[in-house]
């Protein structure tokens, strides 16, 4: 089986932990564990670890503005040496909403601030059991032992880009490709041969759609593809509370486009053309029909509340997604 990897978020402890060992049966290569407000990535990472024998355990993404890189050291260090090395440390700047509205901190130097974190987190995790010490422009550390010796002699980092300041491979002179620079993609999935699939899945794209509070980079992506006029008239009834409305302004197309819907064999066909485009890692995130839902702090109107969110479609899809994508 070619690599492929998994969202579990929105799960119980129990559903996480069946679904984890489920899609390492299947042959998944990782299990990615989000971080936003049903619970941390580490704690749901580690109970999947211990039902499971070879998937690798992502975290993705925590933030680097709720945690210091010595106590993201000492997290991811934890997880691997307690998975015998399979952790996978995703790490992003999150929005900057989620930084001042839920933990207080000022969203300031975004890439300066991952650029420093991430120098500093491989300093403290290749120098274990002696003392480390960071100084930069934002971080100072000084004297820190990690007394835990990852099993992995490199744990991977993957970090979240989705705005041009973020990319910045070829501004550095990288070749991607010659380096084996691993991408991966993270898709809204929805597993369904009903006529009206696209309809289950476009509230979450209507979702994405206003997400500017979030990044206003979803709405470019939707521009670019050539929805401009869609997304205003979403935007627009989304921001009234009318998310029926919003949803007649989507056309098929839009929703095909920015996510992974369809039979089982539509949703092979689409990843293995995301793989010819150069996504190396596909990531599968199992989304339960007609659900939409806040992804960050004032992002819907109040009237909108906590949104629609079916838990036990969200268990239907997630073993769907599995099955569907291993076959």
């Amino acid at each position: 089986m070619k690599r492929i990897g998994i969202f579990l978020e929105s799960l119980s402890l129990d559903d996480t932990f069946a679904f984890a060992r489920l899609a390492d049966e299947r042959g998944f290569d990782s299990a990615w564990f989000p971080e936003i407000t049903w619970s941390d990535a580490f704690s749901l990472a580690t109970a999947a670890a211990m039902g499971t024998k070879r998937i690798k355990l992502a975290t993705g993404v925590v933030g680097i503005f709720s945690r210091s890189p010595a106590l993201m050291a000492m997290s991811i260090a934890g997880l691997d040496e307690l998975s015998g090395g399979r952790a996978v440390l995703g790490l992003g700047t999150q929005a900057k909403t989620y930084v001042e509205l839920w933990h207080s901190a000022k969203f300031e130097k975004p890439v300066a601030r991952m650029r420093e974190y991430v120098t500093a987190l491989r300093k403290i995790l290749q120098n274990p059991f002696n003392l480390t010490s960071y100084k930069g422009r934002i971080f100072d550390i000084q004297g820190f032992v990690l007394t835990v010796k990852p099993k992995a002699q490199r744990i991977p980092i993957y970090v979240a880009a989705i705005g041009p300041q973020m990319e910045g491979a070829e501004r550095s002179g990288r070749d991607l490709k010659s380096e084996n620079f691993d991408i991966a993609v993270g898709f809204p999935a929805l597993v369904s041969d009903s006529d009206q699939r696209y309809e289950m899945i476009k509230p979450i794209v209507a979702v994405f759609t206003v997400a500017v509070g979030s990044s206003p980079f979803y709405r470019t992506i939707l521009e670019d593809l050539g929805f401009s006029e869609n997304v205003k008239a979403v935007t627009d009834r989304m921001m009234d509370g009318d998310v029926e409305g919003a949803v007649k302004h989507i056309p098929d197309e839009m929703a095909r486009q920015v996510t992974l819907c369809g039979t089982s064999s539509e949703i092979r066909h689409r990843i293995n053309e995301y793989r010819s485009a150069g996504v190396t890692l596909p990531l599968l995130n199992p989304t339960p029909p007609y659900a939409y839902y806040p992804l960050f702090p004032k992002h819907l109107p109040e009237k909108l509340g906590a949104g629609r969110f079916d838990y036990e479609g969200l268990r239907e899809q997630v073993r769907s997604v599995i099955v569907s994508a291993s076959d």
